[in-house]
């Protein structure tokens, strides 16, 4: 059975008003990345780490899905489908989609990095000082954010979907820059039809490696890479 494995970024939420995650200064949200999303200093930083994301958390309680992430769901009914996604928002799902891989964690989540136990807290701000729900950690809890210098676990399930693809199968990446994965790389490792959807060219990435390349917002290009899916993989689940 053909496959479509879509792999998307910051640009498919840029639409919704949920600001792309690193400004060409450096920054996110005015803020110093090495501040709000290193994993060797964020207890340093812990009272701003936590106001950091819940004023994210505030952010996406007043965004909706966008055409884009609408199509996707579509996508995902009529077609086997692998959603792998660089977003921690939950757009995705609120659009319809289900089972979406999140590479870098899920903004709606807490974890206890001292027993491990994750649960939901949808768009509520963290308050310091309460303790973790199933240890009395207080420090230890954070938002369930795969910060910069961490292990990404489900980096695995992306590299096992991209490496089991046939010839017959469809990737297809949407709005990332291809800095933080190696986008040309998988790209040019896949054996099927590779779809590429940014606002414009990206310097790390190569458009070489890919069959069909739209350069055009992700809600504009998303009935254009539809006619393509539709040649390659038909209008319904084998």
């Amino acid at each position: 059975m053909a496959k479509l494995i879509i792999l998307t970024g910051a640009g498919l939420s840029a639409e919704s008003g949920i600001r792309t995650f690193r400004d060409s200064n450096g920054l996110w949200e005015n803020h110093s990345i090495d501040v709000v999303c290193n994993g060797a200093t964020w207890r340093a930083n812990y009272d701003l780490v936590q106001k950091f994301y819940n004023d994210r958390r505030m952010q996406l309680a007043t965004a909706g899905p966008n055409a884009a992430h609408r199509m996707i769901a579509a996508w995902q009914q009529r077609y086997e489908t692998v959603i792998l996604t660089q977003n921690v928002d939950d757009l995705l799902e609120r659009a319809g989609c289900r089972d979406v891989v999140h590479l870098h964690g899920f903004l709606p989540e807490m974890r206890c990095v001292e027993c491990g136990h994750v649960w939901s807290i949808g768009y509520e701000a963290w308050k310091n000082g309460v303790r973790c729900g199933r240890c009395p950690s207080i420090k230890g809890v954070r938002p369930n954010i795969v910060f910069f210098g961490e292990m990404a676990p489900m980096y695995e399930v992306m590299w096992n979907e991209v490496g089991m693809a046939s010839a017959q199968d469809v990737f297809l990446v949407m709005g990332t820059s291809g800095v933080v994965l190696p986008v040309s790389h998988m790209a040019a490792q896949f054996p099927g039809y590779k779809v590429l959807n940014n606002l414009a060219a990206e310097a790390a990435i190569d458009e070489a490696a890919f069959d069909h390349v739209v350069y055009a917002p992700a809600t504009q290009a998303a009935a254009e890479i539809d006619r393509a899916l539709l040649e390659r993989l038909g209008t319904v689940k084998n």
